[in-house]
């Protein structure tokens, strides 16, 4: 009875295959999570080897963050291939998993790493004497993520080129260099009156006519969020500009100037979807109203307006209706959408950032509820 009940015991565990396929995970699966677990040490090892100003510590977190990545896709391409051999890829297999798994990243992480680690796998087992697949296939492996990563750093080239020639780019750049090394924006004092004039005057606003006790100008709001979102930083009321980022923001075209191009733009698309920051029935309306503008503008196809009519409430859309369209060529006012007539229309280079300040603000929302 007793020997049952250990032979039990020992065959139901998560690491029996059989057991915790029935429970849902595959053999597949299960069998790859084994393999990229039995290669850390040796992986640490070799990534010590690569970069010996490493630390055994640093060397280890670097292997076991590389790890992660590899095993994330993997898992999933084991179940795919039907396969857990990790050193004979199928390529399309192994290509259509990758695409599903990017399909899948959320907008704020980029997705290179992803390449470069897969690379730096490659290159491990290689050296190791690893790779059980014709040497062709491993070669065709590589070439397939170095020219996707080829192809990522044109995108970021010419995102930075489309983005640096926006109005909305001119405008963040003085508000970062006014803003300098910090600026108190309620500070009310003599002497700090010409540094905050500085500041209104970059996002487009008259210092003179400016109501401090007042609800912030639009305008504000809109290079203020789309600078939070890429260069400057706050304390309180002070704002000050991160010079690490703002040399990433007006130089450069790699992925980290890119990536800083486009956060900044979601900030201004998201400030325009909910200016006030606010969650009342009427900030919703609009962000429903102009969010309906934008997906128009971008697919050619009207929605659904009297239905968002009922669901907002007739009194509240006649209300924002105007401001929804008036957001539109703000828009348009700072390079992120295009006006011909009275059609709108949005550079298919730029409908990801429209989409991104989209999620942005309905998350915002739904986290409200």
């Amino acid at each position: 009875m007793a020997s049952k009940k250990r032979q039990g015991k020992k065959n139901s565990g998560a690491g029996n295959p059989a057991k915790a396929a029935a429970r849902g995970r595959s053999v597949f699966l299960i069998q790859a999570e084994q393999q990229i677990n039995a290669l850390r040490q040796d992986y640490t090892t070799w990534v010590a080897q690569q970069v010996p100003a490493f630390s055994p510590e640093q060397a280890a977190q670097a292997a076991g963050m590389q790890l992660d990545v590899i095993g994330q896709i993997a898992g999933q391409y084991a179940e795919n291939a039907r396969s857990s051999n990790l050193f004979d890829l199928d390529i399309d297999v192994f290509g259509e998993t990758l695409a599903e798994h990017l399909g899948n990243l959320p907008e704020s992480l980029a997705p290179e790493p992803i390449f470069t680690t897969w690379l730096e796998y490659f290159s491990f087992i290689e050296q190791r004497m690893l790779w059980q697949g014709p040497a062709e296939n491993l070669e065709a492996l590589r070439e397939m993520l170095e020219d996707t990563l080829n192809g990522f750093a044109e995108g970021d080239a010419e995102l930075c080129g489309l983005l640096r020639e926006t109005r909305l780019f001119s405008q963040v750049k003085a508000y970062a260099q006014a803003v300098a090394e910090g600026v108190d924006m309620e500070d009310f004092s003599a002497a700090a009156e010409a540094p905050r004039a500085k500041v209104l005057t970059a996002v487009g606003l008259d210092a003179e006519t400016f109501d401090p006790e007042g609800p912030a100008p639009l305008a504000f709001n809109y290079i203020w969020s789309a600078g939070r979102m890429s260069v400057v930083e706050s304390e309180g009321s002070v704002l000050r500009t991160d010079p690490d980022a703002y040399e990433l923001l007006v130089a450069g075209e790699e992925a980290g100037s890119a990536q800083l191009l486009f956060e900044m733009a979601v900030g201004c698309v998201q400030a325009h979807l909910n200016p006030t920051f606010d969650v009342t029935l009427r900030d919703e309306a609009h962000y429903l109203v102009l969010r309906n503008l934008l997906v128009t503008a971008s697919t050619g196809r009207e929605g659904d307006l009297e239905g968002l009519r009922r669901n907002c409430g007739p009194k509240i859309y006649d209300a924002v209706l105007p401001e929804a369209r008036t957001a539109m060529d703000s828009l348009v006012g700072y390079g992120l959408i295009s006006k011909d007539g009275e059609r709108y229309s949005i550079d298919e280079r730029l409908v990801p950032v429209i989409s991104a300040g989209i999620s942005e603000v309905e998350a915002f929302f739904e986290e409200a509820e």
